[in-house]
């Protein structure tokens, strides 16, 4: 089978594609023949040697995906040969993956993979940063970077929740994010958010640096932040009477059920801004690199 891996970390010019022995599923495991290729920021930060996470070499790049059972489990499974699932299998830059029962969930046929592919890393940050937040009915949100694939998703689940959504957004995403429900989208090139929310119970931050430090000022008492980029300065959280959270997404097969339900019945748009063959993984990284796209990469493998 064909996959994209890299032997040594750096540019995306490591990446390569190359043939390998299909995978042989082990206990718990199914091995899945991949359909579409979601592709993170993440991806681009371990080929790049970024981050805290050193796997060892070579690695097969990817964790999001769409596709088909090739084989079950060995473990009970309700996930027989020929269903449709997505989620998340590591290494997914490849034709077939190993993936475990609880990291991935069926995927109905109103859905399409690509759709699917898109969602896992991004859908369930979103998700489980209002979570964390306990963000309910009735309250004010403040969503940093609400024009990517998780703010976007993050805005359509304060929205849905009952909140009061604020969202801030660079100029050519503005008028999308008020589509999605936003109350007030902050245009980032010509306004300073504080200057126009005032106090707001919930933060959630997808930019961080300044972004974060300014959020500081707008976060009420007993409030919260939650940050996916790092906490900028937590003393200063308690100090002013606010929990600040530095966020981690965990695989969760429940919470990929909910998203996929909501997209199927059309409560959720998922933004998808390119859709490249797989060969082009390179161009794919690249693109999520330098940020130049709004919304989704995919690679669509078959």
């Amino acid at each position: 089978m064909r996959v994209v891996r890299f032997h040594e970390f750096g540019g995306s010019d490591k990446l390569q594609m190359e043939q390998v022995p299909r995978p042989q599923p082990q206990a718990g495991e199914l091995l899945v023949s991949i359909r579409s290729i979601g592709v993170n920021p993440v991806d681009w930060k371990i080929r790049a040697g970024k981050t805290r996470y050193v796997p060892s070499l070579p690695v097969t790049s990817g964790q999001d995906f769409a596709g088909v059972v090739e084989e079950p489990a060995h473990a009970r499974s309700d996930l027989s040969v020929g269903a449709r699932v997505f989620g998340f299998a590591q290494g997914s830059y490849a034709e077939y993956a190993l993936a475990r029962a609880g990291d991935i969930a069926a995927l109905p046929e109103a859905v399409g993979f690509e759709t699917a592919a898109a969602l896992p890393t991004p859908g369930l940050t979103a998700m489980q940063m209002l979570q964390a937040a306990e963000v309910r009915s009735g309250q004010t949100v403040l969503i940093h970077g609400a024009g990517g694939s998780v703010g976007s998703l993050a805005t359509q689940l304060a929205v849905l929740a009952g909140a009061r959504v604020f969202a801030t957004a660079l100029g050519a995403d503005v008028g999308y994010v008020g589509e999605l429900g936003a109350e007030r989208v902050i245009d980032n090139d010509h306004q300073r958010f504080e200057d126009v929310v005032g106090e707001v119970d919930v933060v959630i931050d997808l930019v961080g640096g300044e972004t974060q430090r300014r959020s500081y000022a707008v976060v009420s008492r007993k409030g919260v932040l939650v940050t996916s980029v790092g906490l900028v300065d937590s003393a200063a959280a308690g100090q002013r009477g606010f929990r600040a959270i530095a966020f981690v997404m965990s695989r969760n097969r429940q919470d990929l059920e909910r998203l996929i339900q909501m997209v199927e019945h059309n409560q959720l748009r998922v933004r998808i801004a390119r859709v490249l063959p797989f060969p082009e993984a390179r161009q794919a990284q690249e693109l999520t690199e330098h940020g130049e796209v709004n919304g989704k990469v995919l690679l669509r493998v078959a």
